[in-house]
């Protein structure tokens, strides 16, 4: 079970490192952006961000479609408070909460997302729900993550989110929305020791998906030791992102 309270708390924690340590969430940020501008050029209505963070799309959807007709989710109060003041959006343009839970009223246009989807309980039913908020020949353009997320975490750790491939998203949105573009990709970070693996993951709030746990010193040795036998190459312990891309539009 994806428990959002932890998912919540992790993230609060990351928000003034996010931005300095987020270079994977970056890349995809520009991917995403390429995407908008093949198959998104212009937008007359509104949009809607879910899971905005700290604003690294947000900027970019500002400077490309302007702010008047953008509204902003997250699940964290104080990322969609450091968005909206980066970005010079009204108050009443966050809608704050579990975009799973939450009332969101209105037509959107465009409905955009960067690395967020990982995170639903019921991916199936949020689509529908998202869907269902499109105009019609609406949007929804987003990016989450593949099977081989974080693998070097996952196999050491024994826990993870459940991820998708990309034939298996397809089959989660196909009923309410019809993909008109699906790709996958890798972005392998690399970092002199496992130790800083954890750092990063903290300063970014992945920890959220499986890093609960608490580290006493014998845990954390063992940890250690296996991701330098098993992970360690040229000095270097590289940690795996697997981003996944669509573009969806309304039936």
């Amino acid at each position: 079970m994806i428990d959002k309270a932890e998912i919540r708390h992790r993230f609060r924690k990351s928000v003034e490192s996010y931005d300095d340590h987020a270079d994977a969430q970056k890349a995809i940020v520009r991917r995403l952006t390429a995407l908008l501008d093949a198959y998104v050029p212009g937008v007359s209505g509104d949009i809607l961000e879910v899971g905005c963070g700290t604003g690294l799309l947000t900027e970019r959807l500002t400077g490309k479609y302007g702010k008047d007709g953008l509204f902003i989710n997250d699940l964290v109060d104080v990322m969609c408070a450091k968005t909206a003041t980066r970005c010079q959006l009204p108050p009443e343009h966050c809608l704050v909460g579990d975009i799973e839970q939450i009332a969101v009223e209105g037509c959107f246009d465009l409905i955009v997302s960067a690395s967020t989807f990982q995170w639903l309980a019921c991916p199936a039913e949020t689509f529908a729900r998202l869907s269902a908020r499109l105009c019609p020949g609406g949007i929804m353009v987003f990016s989450t993550f593949g099977k081989e997320n974080c693998k070097e975490l996952r196999s050491l750790t024994g826990t993870g989110l459940t991820y998708y491939s990309l034939a298996e998203m397809t089959d989660l949105l196909s009923p309410c929305l019809e993909v008109v573009h699906a790709e996958e990709d890798y972005c392998v970070l690399e970092f002199e020791h496992p130790l800083d693996v954890l750092r990063h993951v903290k300063n970014t709030g992945v920890n959220a998906m499986n890093l609960r746990e608490s580290w006493t010193p014998g845990r954390l040795e063992k940890f250690v030791r296996e991701y330098k036998e098993r992970f360690q190459t040229g000095g270097r312990c590289p940690l795996t992102y697997h981003p996944q891309y669509f573009v969806c539009k309304k039936r």
